[in-house]
């Protein structure tokens, strides 16, 4: 099953690479606020990157076709 995203497998890579940036521009105390298009972030702001990563991340997984599903299936025996 092919994931549908408003994004494409480089747009998404390249916006995981922005906020990881921003995550480690925070982090390392660099700034004190980092701005992504018209929001901006503050050191309180971290899980809103975080969150960013892993939905990034997720997305980049699913594009290029590196998640792998588990398939459960349901047997019922029946003596015949």
């Amino acid at each position: 099953m092919a994931a549908i995203s408003a994004y494409t497998l480089a747009e998404a890579r390249e916006m995981l690479e922005l906020w990881k940036s921003a995550e480690k521009a925070l982090a390392s105390g660099q700034v004190t606020s980092y701005r992504v298009g018209t929001r901006e972030c503050t050191l309180v702001d971290m899980e809103d990157i975080r969150a960013a990563i892993n939905y990034f991340g997720n997305l980049v997984e699913a594009l290029s076709g590196e998640v792998r599903t588990k398939r459960v299936t349901r047997v019922v025996p029946r003596d015949l």
